[in-house]
C-alpha cells in the first residue's frame, strides 16, 4: 500500500514510517507539514493518507479539508493526534475514516490501520 504520512515530529514520523514499512510492508512517503501533504496528495495517488492533527503551516484538519475539497480524492484519511476530547475526535471523523490517539504503540500501528480500514469498508 502507498501511504502518505504527514507528521512534523521527526521521531514520531521515523518510528511510524519504519513500522509501516517493516511490519506492514507498505511504501511510505513522509512530509513534515500540512501544506506539503495537500500539495503531494493532489499530485500523486496514495492508498492511504495519515495526518498528524497539529502541524505547521496547515493543521491535519485544514489539510484534510483541502484534500477533500480538491475534487475526487476519496483516499481514506486517518488522523494521528494527542487531541482527545470528543469535539476534536468528531471533527477528525467528519473528514477521515479513523483516529489513532498519541501516544500509540508503534508495533501496533499496522493493526490499528487495518482495523479502521476494515471497519469502514476499505481494503488493505
Amino acid at each position: 500500500m502507498q501511504i502518505l504520512l504527514a507528521e512534523d515530529d521527526q521521531a514520531v514520523s521515523l518510528i511510524t514510517s519504519l513500522s509501516l514499512e517493516k511490519i506492514g510492508g507498505h511504501q511510505v512517503t513522509v512530509v513534515e507539514d500540512g501544506e506539503a501533504a495537500v500539495d503531494l496528495a493532489t499530485r500523486q495517488a496514495f492508498d492511504l493518507i495519515i495526518l498528524d492533527g497539529m502541524m505547521p503551516k496547515k493543521s491535519g484538519l485544514q489539510a484534510a479539508q483541502e484534500i477533500r475539497g480538491a475534487g475526487l480524492i476519496t483516499t481514506p484519511i486517518i488522523f494521528l493526534s494527542a487531541k482527545s476530547d470528543e469535539r476534536d475526535i468528531r471533527e477528525f471523523l467528519e473528514l477521515g475514516v479513523g483516529y489513532i490517539a498519541k501516544p500509540f504503540e508503534p508495533t501496533q500501528i499496522c493493526s490499528h490501520i487495518d482495523e479502521i480500514l476494515a471497519r469502514t469498508g476499505f481494503k488493505t
